[in-house]
């Protein structure tokens, strides 16, 4: 018998203990609908694809069997899987300049981010406390607030710091040396936030 579609669905749903019932009602289907998905009366759209992938939060391939019309149209491309990888020492020599050094895997928090971007440090004076040879995933369209761990993208030196108040309610930069970096208003709307930190084995 064909693994197709509707079984990798059924067997998805299952071992999430989720019912037709709620799955149909968290997608917006009918209960019919996704049981005629589910036994192969129906084929498969697009959209029944993107839209039950968001909801066990997986990429739209992995709903799909190995053998699937529908991966052709709707595999990921490079973009999507992987994220630029930045060396932070190449970031403080050529700023906005510096070539990406290769890729890493795309983590699951970042896989909706347009522009993210990672940074490996390599170097702790130049870096908040995280450890030498971490990679800092990088949101660049999250807004920066204080306590955020934020990369320095106004002149990369130090490649990046915490964002803190003082008790007059000036914002500013703080380094792992204690350093304090000034900041304009200007400036942290300029800075790109921390989402995650990846730490190697």
């Amino acid at each position: 018998m064909q693994h197709h579609d509707g079984v990798h669905l059924r067997m998805m749903r299952t071992s999430r203990g989720m019912s037709l019932a709620a799955l149909a009602t968290s997608a917006g289907l009918s209960k019919s609908e996704i049981s005629k998905l589910e036994n192969g009366v129906r084929p498969f759209r697009p959209d029944h694809v993107i839209r039950l992938a968001k909801i066990f939060g997986v990429g739209p391939t992995e709903m799909l069997s190995p053998a699937s019309p529908l991966r052709t149209m709707l595999s990921e491309n490079k973009a999507d899987t992987e994220l630029p990888l930045y060396e932070g020492r190449d970031l403080a020599r050529d700023g906005v300049d510096a070539k990406s050094a290769g890729t890493i895997p795309r983590a699951p928090q970042m896989r909706s981010i347009a522009g993210a971007y990672a940074v490996t440090v390599h170097d702790l004076s130049n870096a908040p406390a995280i450890g030498i040879g971490a990679t800092l995933l990088v949101n660049p369209n999250a807004p920066a607030n204080v306590g955020d761990l934020v990369i320095n993208r106004l002149n990369f030196s130090p490649i990046a710091f915490y964002l803190r108040q003082d008790d007059e309610g000036v914002i500013y930069g703080m380094t792992l040396s204690r350093r304090r970096v000034e900041l304009s208003i200007e400036d942290v709307e300029k800075l790109h936030k921390v989402a995650g930190i990846w730490f190697p084995h």
